[in-house]
């Protein structure tokens, strides 16, 4: 009885590992900085948010010169004024640096919604793009690259060459860091 518990047993587990052997996993990295810095509308989108940015520095900056200009009149001429005139001088001083604060902190958050109204679009597509690519090329999870805590020397493992070639796009050639080494490695691999 021992002998068929232990025949049985020693099929079961051969047949689980022939199993586990054929459906091996593939895990890939795609470097997300690298491929959306080389999108046209990536960067028309920068384009569009660091315009929508300056113009709300520039109305800020209109803000506090306002202020400034009254806080240099109060201090200049505020001992030489009527009381009442003083008060509503340091009414509109205290009232002008409320309404700074909330339109910093309103700007602030008027262009994160900006950003991301602005990347939705293209992360949707990458996001597409990036699930058909693992498909075709057998990957059974992609993690992005900034994840990672070691990067693999098998750079066919990297599938952001594959995205960009997908999209129609000629990658660029990789950027080189500080210390020598390069930040993203053109994966050639197209199986």
């Amino acid at each position: 009885m021992k002998n068929l518990k232990s025949i049985f047993l020693a099929v079961l587990v051969m047949f689980s590992l022939e199993s586990v052997a054929q459906n091996t996993v593939k895990i890939g990295y795609f470097d997300y900085s690298y491929v959306i810095g080389q999108l046209p509308e990536a960067k028309a989108a920068e384009a569009d948010l660091k315009a929508y940015t300056e113009k709300l520095q520039k109305d800020l900056q209109v803000k506090e010169s306002e202020i400034r200009a009254k806080y240099e009149r109060y201090m200049k001429e505020g001992e030489k004024m009527a009381a009442p005139t003083r008060e509503a001088l340091e009414k509109e001083i205290q009232t002008g640096q409320q309404q700074l604060q909330e339109f910093q902190q309103k700007a602030e958050a008027d262009v994160t919604k900006k950003q991301n109204t602005l990347l939705a679009p293209i992360n949707d597509k990458l996001e597409k793009t990036l699930k058909e690519v693992a498909k075709e090329n057998g990957f059974t999870y992609v993690l992005r690259k900034e994840t990672l805590l070691y990067e693999p020397e098998d750079q066919t493992l990297d599938v952001s060459i594959l995205v960009l070639k997908k999209l129609g796009i000629t990658p660029a050639p990789a950027k080189t860091n500080t210390t020598g080494g390069t930040t993203t490695k053109p994966n050639t691999n197209t199986t």
